[in-house]
């Protein structure tokens, strides 16, 4: 039959006369089948005498560093020499030693059916039993001691557990969900643990430069145990990330989850690592570094703006305090023998973190000076290496941000004929966002300098070095059908569709000076008469490039939401919407043959780009209300498409009387208006700035020539590419060479916008898409998302401070 204890811990016992071996090796008292032990006792095994050197529960942090605890309560002696907090899942002792107990009472009438036998105390005295009661009274405080610290932790999980369920209707279906653990507070169990952690290698760790992390070095230090909070504070944020990313992977398989259940998926980890590195935030490594960018991201995804803005200055004063925007020494190969120089891959996880920073203060700066805290100058190491080098810990040589360039101290010997083939996605994303950082600040401050249509311009310059990061672009970052697949099956999709589409924004913020009335500027440019060609051109190539950006996230859409999570798409795609929507309602000749095809093929575009944002919403709150919006503009353009059709269906009816009606007028000299019977009055609602939103004409040359800008990539060649203008342009990164714009001391208010002149002005194609509709959620950088998200107060502010802070774009 085998003894108590095995029966009631379900394993097989030995049945060996005077103890098993099982109780043997756990060193605990062997009951017999009758309740006897090897010394001829009858006794009852309670909580306090079966532990005596084996801990039944050890506590959460020593059980999260993979280390032995010695259990006791309130605090283990890892945590009272660490003197952090000690916290303990569940009671004393196992579970098994409740159904020994019962066993042994269920069996009491097998005996003299006394008392104490059927109370389970056999060969127990009154006394004796009042002080196993008191001992077990001591433990059941300690034990609710520490459910108590427990429930502090967890708090705020059981809230979020409980907000999830009351939406969903129902706490038991919550509590039954097999993904439920991603709403505790306490990591999962190894199995689970590995789970959430793959998710976010496979889908966070490729995007941006969030591949700081040497996933080998990680995964083999998960395996032999944390050891300090700084680790720890990674794993959380880490499990954090991957935690939605589970939640969305299950929805794909037709899983039934609550509406929130992947908001507040992992939550309760990001919180966790957030404490763990604010509790002592005066220190600094390279883990709390890499903890704090992650956080950064995470923020951001939940529309939590304030604090993602406070974060990534922590983040880069940190990045200043490691020094890690220098290379360790000149060994950049590591073939001298130094023990305490860092290895390969943590050489090139540390180039990988400054770049990170550097990605991080661009966009959180959004080309204000007052934002931007870290300068290209400062930062002197070479670009990532591709990641077969990374994860194999292959040294290697690549360029700097200057194409061409490798770092001044490297000898020549070392140097390969061709360092760029070295680099991966993320060294060149590196350069478009070095590029997009130049494109903001030359916009914003509108340099004083030649003007955009001379070939010696910034505006030319800018556009040269947009051309030539696009022809120094290497195959395999290519947006073709072979390299889609390609980085598909590598789990890289996702970064490449974020490169390119944040080329093709480039371009729109480039061009954002020929649309000042849409993007509201505070210092609008006025392009003299002579110059309306290369308006309506650059006017032309914005449409161009916004279309661009609905193409690829439409084709990406295809192999799954996952490949659309990078925080920043929701943006592109929101201004790729507004310029198409704003080309083809203001800007675009309606006597122009092909007028109305193009106003369907942008507003099918629209429709596109609202399905993917409808798409992000379940990563990204804010996709949400800007997919609303779109659908606004697009209700407007759709009632006028309908009523256009209705009303050149019945022209069609009436074209012989229109025909015979229209003949004496021309007969006697006179002419119609252009226009008059090709199109109806659509003015559905009066424009909010008269005088300010006319639509700007364009002459029959004018048009044609931007039609055949529009139909065909406008970069292939051609009059409107200005390369070979002057070294400095052909030089990616040329910010040594310009003179620092420096920031006013008083912000100026908006310059209110000056009509340019008309030449053969037309009536808009749809009056009823106002400006005043595509302005809203006016700018997608730090200033405006904060806006958006309501996180900054200005009811402590003067004016002046006040206009500083929301209108310095």
């Amino acid at each position: 039959m085998g003894c108590r204890v095995c029966r009631a811990r379900k394993v097989k016992c030995d049945g060996r006369p005077n103890g098993c071996r099982n109780c043997e090796r756990l060193q605990l008292e062997c009951v017999a089948d009758d309740g006897s032990t090897p010394n001829g006792n009858r006794i009852s095994l309670s909580p306090i005498s079966l532990r005596k050197i084996r801990t039944y529960r050890s506590c959460q942090s020593c059980r999260l560093s993979k280390t032995k605890c010695n259990g006791d309560r309130p605090k283990c002696a890892r945590c009272a020499a660490k003197l952090i907090q000690c916290v303990y899942d569940g009671g004393a002792a196992p579970r098994w030693t409740r159904n020994l107990n019962r066993s042994q009472a269920a069996s009491g009438d097998d005996d003299d059916g006394s008392p104490t036998e059927r109370d389970g105390m056999t060969g127990i005295t009154p006394s004796e039993t009042d002080e196993r009661g008191s001992v077990r009274a001591s433990l059941s405080k300690v034990s609710d001691d520490a459910t108590e610290k427990a429930s502090v932790v967890s708090e705020a999980a059981a809230t979020c557990v409980t907000g999830a369920a009351s939406q969903n209707g129902s706490n038991g279906q919550l509590s039954s969900h097999p993904l439920a653990w991603l709403l505790s507070s306490a990591l999962p169990a190894t199995r689970n643990l590995r789970r959430v952690v793959e998710q976010y290698f496979s889908n966070v760790h490729p995007l941006r430069c969030f591949a700081f992390v040497h996933k080998p070095s990680f995964m083999r230090q998960l395996d032999k145990g944390l050891s300090s909070d700084d680790e720890s504070a990674l794993l959380h944020i880490i499990c954090a990330h991957g935690a939605k990313f589970l939640v969305l992977s299950a929805d794909q398989g037709e899983a039934n989850h609550p509406p929130s259940f992947l908001k507040n998926a992992g939550n309760q980890w990001a919180k966790r690592a957030e404490f763990l590195m604010l509790a002592n935030f005066g220190k600094i490594s390279v883990q709390r570094l890499m903890t704090a960018i992650l956080l950064h991201d995470f923020h951001f995804r939940l529309g939590e703006y304030g604090q993602a803005l406070m974060i990534s200055g922590l983040a880069v004063r940190m990045a200043h305090a490691l020094k890690i925007n220098t290379e360790y020494n000149s060994d950049i190969l590591c073939t001298e023998e130094d023990s305490n120089a860092p290895s390969v891959a943590s050489r090139e996880s540390r180039r990988r973190l400054m770049w990170a920073c550097y990605v991080l203060d661009a966009w959180a700066g959004s080309g204000v000076d007052q934002l931007t805290l870290l300068r290209e100058n400062d930062i002197k190491i070479q670009l990532p290496s591709n990641e077969r080098n990374f994860g194999l810990r292959i040294p290697s040589v690549t360029e700097t941000l200057g194409v061409g360039h490798v770092l001044q101290f490297l000898p020549p010997a070392i140097v390969p004929r061709r360092p760029a083939a070295n680099m991966g996605i993320m060294a060149y994303y590196i350069r478009v966002v070095t590029l997009w950082k130049r494109i903001v600040r030359y916009v914003n401050h509108l340099h004083a300098g030649p003007p955009p249509w001379q070939p010696e311009s910034l505006f030319a310059a800018l556009d040269a070095d947009l051309l030539l990061w696009r022809r120094e672009l290497p195959d395999f970052v290519e947006y073709t059908t072979e390299t889609i697949y390609a980085r598909l099956d590598s789990n890289q999709l996702g970064a490449l569709v974020l490169i390119h589409c944040t080329y093709h924004h480039n371009y729109l913020e480039l061009f954002k000076l020929t649309m000042p009335d849409l993007f509201k500027l505070p210092k609008p440019f006025t392009f003299p008469p002579e110059h309306q060609e290369f308006l309506q051109t650059a006017q032309a190539n914005a449409y161009y490039h916004a279309q661009q950006i609905a193409d690829i996230l439409a084709e990406a859409a295809e192999h799954g939401s996952r490949l659309l999570s990078d925080s920043l798409l929701p943006f592109f795609v929101y201004d790729s919407s507004r310029v198409m929507l704003y080309y083809v309602a203001r800007l675009l000749d309606p006597n122009r043959p092909d007028a109305e095809v193009k106003l369907r093929d942008a507003v099918k575009a629209v429709e596109s780009n609202n399905r993917i944002l409808g798409m992000m919403s379940a990563l990204f709150p804010i996709a949400q209300s800007l997919s609303a919006t779109i659908e606004r503009w697009l209700s407007k353009v759709q009632k006028t498409v309908a009523r256009d059709d209705l009303l050149s269906s019945l022209e069609a009816d009436d074209h012989l009387e229109s025909h015979h009606s229209a003949l004496p007028n021309n007969a006697s000299g006179k002419q119609d208006k252009p226009g008059e019977y090709d199109l109806p009055p659509l003015s559905l609602h009066s424009l909010a700035r008269s005088g300010t939103t006319e639509s700007r004409g364009m002459d029959g040359d004018a048009a044609a020539r931007t039609a055949s800008w529009s139909t065909q990539n406008p970069h292939a060649g051609g009059p409107a590419s200005w390369d070979g203008t002057s070294a400095a342009a052909h030089q990616l990164v040329g910010l040594s060479q310009e003179q620092s714009v420096r920031s006013s001391l008083q912000h100026e208010r908006p310059v209110p916008l000056h009509p340019l002149r008309k030449f053969g002005a037309t009536q808009p194609m749809c009056n009823a898409l106002d400006l005043d509709d595509l302005q809203s959620f006016l700018s997608w950088d730090m200033y405006g998302i904060m806006e958006m998200g309501g996180s900054v107060s200005n009811e402590d502010m003067d004016d002046s401070v006040s206009q500083s802070w929301t209108e310095a774009i």
